[in-house]
């Protein structure tokens, strides 16, 4: 994608995330979590959740090899509770900034997830990507 032609505002992503309960359980060994409490209360926890959704959002940008992940800001204002078959969250990214400087691209994402039609996660996700000499 020529990132050069994305537009403030843009929508990159609509679409539903299902996270099971799998993910979560590989999450939990990948970030050694040992803490009881989302398997007891069948939760997924908000940094997975986040990881999973910004996951979607830069794949929808398809961005190039070396793009660079320089920040987040992240509010998760609800719990995303997993039932047998996991979680379905309605997912929206958009562009909230697109400049070049010296070279490089800096992309800012604006990213938010709902459960059941209640925000569960809202966000921005800032990235640095080398302009390609063609």
């Amino acid at each position: 994608m020529d990132l050069a032609i994305l537009e403030t505002g843009q929508t990159l992503l609509r679409a539903p995330l299902t996270i099971s309960p799998q993910e979560i359980d590989a999450y939990l060994d990948a970030v050694d979590d040992d803490a009881e409490v989302y398997r007891a209360e069948h939760l997924a926890p908000p940094m997975a959740v986040a990881a999973l959704i910004m996951a979607s959002a830069m794949r929808a940008v398809a961005l190039p090899a070396g793009a660079v992940h320089t920040s987040q800001e992240l509010d998760f204002a609800a719990p995303v509770a997993l039932g047998p078959d996991g979680a379905t969250l309605d997912c929206l990214a958009s562009v909230a900034q697109n400049s070049e400087r010296r070279g490089t691209r800096f992309l800012v994402l604006e990213i938010a997830a709902d459960i059941q039609g209640r925000r569960a996660v809202t966000g921005r996700i800032s990235l640095a990507v080398a302009e390609s000499e063609e």
